[in-house]
C-alpha cells in the first residue's frame, strides 16, 4: 500500500473469522461515553456473512514495492469511521461497511487498507479506499492521512487528505507567510482580527485544516474595498496519524518552523507589537486590538 495503488488481479487470502473483536486507540469518545481521549475506543465487531468474506478475500491492492501479504481485518472501529468520512464522505456509516485489512510489504512495513462493502451483506462490489495528498498529489490511504482537531472543540477530529511528509515540508513556510499577512495586511479587517487572535505558532491552512462552518464567523473578515471573504489563519490544536504496526494513533508536532515555543510566544509577540506600533503608530494598533470583531 504505497504511493501508488491500484486494483490488482484476484488472489485469496486466509479466510475470516465470522466475528472480529479488535480494541484500538483513538480519538473519540465512542457511543457508548466511557472511553476517553487516546484511550481504548469503542470495539469494532461485525459479523461477516459468507459472501462479505468472499467479497473481502477477493480485494488485493498493489503498490511499486511489489505485492502486500495479508496479515488480518477487522470491522473498522466506528469513531474512526466517523472520522474517516470527514475526507471521505463515501466511508459515511449509512453509507457502507468498512473493514480494516492489514497487511505487510516486502519488507516487512504493516500497512492498513480501508475496504467498503454494500449495507446489504451481499459483499458486492467491495472497494478500496484511496485519496490524494491535496500537497503532493500521491495517492493515500486513509489510515495515512493526517487527522487534526482545533481548540474550539478538541474531541472532534477530523481528517485530512495530507501525508505526513507532505506536512513536514508544509510546517517551514506557514510561520513566515503568517506575519507576512500582518506586516502588509490586506485590508483593515484582516489586520484587526489577527491581532486579536494574536500570535500563531501552529499548523494552519484553510484548505488543508478548514475551519467547520461552526467557528468561520470567528476566522473570517470581509475586504471592506471588494466585499471578498478573507480567510484567516485558523491553528490546530493538536495532530495524529495512525500506526498499523501498533494499532494506535502517533501524535504529530503541531509546531511552526522558525515559530515560538509556548514559553517564548508572550515575550515573542510583545516585541513583535512594538515592531507594528513603530510602523503604524501606538494609538492605532492598541485600537485595531481593542475594536470589534
Amino acid at each position: 500500500f504505497g504511493s501508488r495503488l491500484r486494483a490488482a488481479r484476484v488472489t485469496p487470502v486466509p479466510a475470516l473469522l465470522g466475528a472480529t473483536n479488535l480494541q484500538a486507540k483513538t480519538g473519540n469518545l465512542c457511543q457508548c461515553g466511557v472511553h476517553k481521549l487516546y484511550g481504548a475506543a469503542s470495539v469494532g465487531k461485525m459479523e461477516f456473512t459468507a459472501a462479505e468474506q468472499t467479497a473481502i478475500k477477493s480485494v488485493q491492492v498493489e503498490c511499486n514495492d511489489g505485492k502486500l501479504t495479508f496479515v488480518s481485518c477487522r470491522a473498522l472501529e466506528p469513531d474512526r469511521q466517523r472520522i474517516f468520512a470527514t475526507a471521505f464522505p463515501e466511508c459515511t456509516p449509512e453509507a457502507a461497511k468498512a473493514v480494516a485489512i492489514t497487511a505487510t510489504t516486502p519488507a516487512s512495513t504493516k500497512k492498513e487498507a480501508t475496504v467498503l462493502l454494500p449495507l446489504d451483506g451481499s459483499g458486492g462490489n467491495p472497494r478500496v479506499v484511496v485519496g490524494s495528498c491535496q500537497i503532493t498529489f500521491e495517492d493515500l490511504l486513509p489510515s495515512e492521512c493526517i487527522e487534526y482537531t482545533f481548540d474550539e472543540a478538541p474531541s472532534d477530529w477530523k481528517m485530512s487528505q495530507l501525508s505526513l511528509e507532505a506536512l513536514e515540508n508544509y510546517r517551514s513556510k506557514k510561520f513566515e507567510a503568517w506575519r507576512g499577512m500582518l506586516v502588509e495586511p490586506t485590508c483593515e479587517a484582516q489586520f484587526r482580527r489577527m491581532l486579536q487572535i494574536g500570535c500563531v505558532a501552529k499548523l494552519y491552512d484553510p484548505h488543508v485544516f478548514p475551519t467547520p462552518e461552526a467557528q468561520k464567523g470567528m476566522y473570517q473578515v470581509t475586504d471592506e474595498r471588494t466585499g471578498k471573504l478573507i480567510a484567516l489563519p485558523h491553528p490546530v490544536k493538536e495532530l495524529r496519524i495512525w500506526d498499523a504496526e501498533t494499532n494506535s494513533y502517533t501524535a504529530v508536532a503541531t509546531q511552526l518552523a522558525g515559530a515560538p515555543s509556548d514559553e517564548q510566544k508572550d515575550e515573542w509577540w510583545s516585541n513583535f507589537l512594538k515592531e507594528l506600533e513603530a510602523k503604524h503608530g501606538r494609538e492605532y494598533i492598541e485600537g485595531l486590538i481593542a475594536g470589534g470583531r
